[in-house]
């Protein structure tokens, strides 16, 4: 009983003489893990009491980080969150390099895997403005080190760049999360003044507003004096950078606030490809991946959220061809060092383009429709049946991929796609097709698992009991190809 306890403390401490007798008291409490959860509680009521902290400083120091995630917001505890940053981080790349984690892979109510270690982390580091920033600071520290640090080739340093790379994927998610928090996790409760400062926060500690101040020297010639007052005159290749990062800064906080991409915002984006080259477009869209995924929800989202003004659609269109041909260089140039050596293609930024464009249309023609033909047999040629050239966009295209299955996801999230008349033909042929980019493209497996608990959690009492039984069937033998692939 938490009352009892505080009793007995409150006696400990009290009385001097047995002070050697409360150390070993609670030495034996910080084993009993009934006795851990206890204090944890205590002190997240009793945020004051120096015992507590006490008491809490020393359950960190045992590595029990993920146990006191679970249980309070340790945003109030620097020195705990601290500790637990930095072990849960050691814990991540010993994962990703391969191994187990030692002890802190697994967590004290016996749950183990990554997954659960990032959610834990993740909801902690943005709980607060300082949290969050002393995490992604820590981080691009972290990925900083790694990257500008010679190593020699071998297993220790391909196993570092692994770490490193989940790492970077950590600061990116936190970054989605700090912008677009989850509905479940708290969107709805969040007023929209709260909300914009989470958004300006994550917005100001970014590259993209950091990167324009760094950009102004005052000890550089360029600066000229007049009338007491000192400047620089930024030079054509400076102003036109400083759009491109302005305007994704807007993209980034008008989709997080719901609101759609307009021509000029489009055009800022596009500005630097009518000055000159085109590839710097590319290399920050990649740099900040909740910009494409932005993108792509404006051509893709079903119903009203979809964007309806043609030249803006096709403007995303090819600011995500551009991001796809940004990413496939850098691999190339990651995996050869010659960028040179990438593969020819006859205007590979015109077909993305296109594909992009036609995958958006067939979307929209697909739901006002009862049902539809999927088959991993379509070809190009298929354009009479849309079921079956939206299957080849599919497989053909991965950004396509991607885009129908974020369109999917939130066609089947919907609250009146369960109870309406296409429901029963329609959602067959949605996770027919989520089976078949799953199996072309590997890297949409998370998102077509999403898709497929969707569907699981559906109920619709105008339908027979068959009818429903089907689809849930379907949704299993969804989750089996999923679990056969190690998803």
């Amino acid at each position: 009983d938490s009352a009892l306890l505080m009793h007995y403390l409150f006696v400990f401490v009290f009385h001097p003489l047995l002070l050697c007798m409360l150390r070993a008291f609670l030495e034996e409490m910080f084993e009993s893990n009934r006795w851990r959860k206890l204090l944890i509680d205590l002190s997240a009521t009793h945020k004051d009491s120096a015992l507590l902290m006490y008491c809490l400083q020393k359950i960190s120091k045992r590595g029990h980080h993920r146990e006191i995630a679970k249980r309070i917001n340790q945003s109030d505890y620097f020195g705990v969150f601290n500790s637990m940053l930095a072990a849960e981080l050691t814990v991540v790349g010993k994962l990703a390099v391969g191994g187990n984690g030692e002890s802190g892979a697994k967590s004290d109510d016996g749950s183990t895997g990554i997954d659960s270690i990032l959610a834990d982390l993740k909801r902690t580091c943005s709980s607060t403005s300082y949290t969050y920033l002393y995490a992604i600071e820590v981080l691009n520290d972290l990925v900083h080190k790694v990257k500008t640090k010679k190593m020699p080739d071998g297993p220790k340093t391909a196993g570092l760049l692994r770490a490193v790379r989940k790492w970077d994927r950590l600061r990116e998610e936190l970054e989605d999360l700090m912008m677009n928090p989850p509905a479940a996790g708290g969107a709805s409760k969040l007023n929209p003044l709260a909300r914009k400062r989470r958004v300006d926060v994550a917005l100001n500690v970014s590259d993209l507003y950091q990167r324009q101040r760094r950009r102004l020297d005052p000890t550089s010639d360029a600066y000229t004096s007049g009338d007491g007052s000192r400047f620089r005159r930024k030079s054509p290749n400076d102003l036109l950078r400083d759009t491109l990062d302005t305007a994704v800064v807007s993209l980034l906080k008008n989709h997080s606030l719901g609101i759609q991409v307009d021509k000029q915002l489009a055009d800022d984006l596009l500005k630097v490809a009518y000055g000159g080259s085109s590839d710097i477009i590319g290399d920050v869209l990649i740099a900040n991946p909740s910009a494409i995924k932005a993108l792509l929800e404006n051509l893709f989202r079903p119903g009203s959220k979809r964007n309806r003004n043609l030249e803006v659609k096709q403007k995303c269109a090819r600011l995500i061809a551009l991001a796809v041909l940004a990413s496939e260089r850098s691999v190339k140039v990651a995996s050869s060092g010659d960028e040179s050596s990438s593969e020819k293609r006859d205007d590979p930024e015109d077909q993305l383009r296109k594909a992009l464009e036609k995958g958006s249309q067939v979307c929209e023609q697909v739901e006002n429709m009862v049902t539809f033909t999927v088959t991993e047999s379509a070809s190009d040629k298929d354009t009479a049946s849309p079921g079956r050239y939206l299957s080849f966009l599919c497989m053909e295209y991965a950004p396509v991929a991607q885009g129908v299955i974020l369109w999917a996801t939130e066609l089947a999230s919907g609250d009146e796609f369960a109870s309406s008349a296409a429901y029963p033909t329609l959602s067959p042929s949605l996770m027919s097709l989520a089976r078949i980019v799953s199996i072309h493209h590997p890297f949409t497996r998370p998102a077509v698992l999403k898709l497929a608990l969707t569907f699981l959690s559906h109920s619709n009492s105008d339908l027979s009991y068959e009818t429903m039984q089907d689809i849930k069937e379907q949704c299993l033998r969804l989750f089996l190809w999923l679990a056969t692939q190690g998803q």
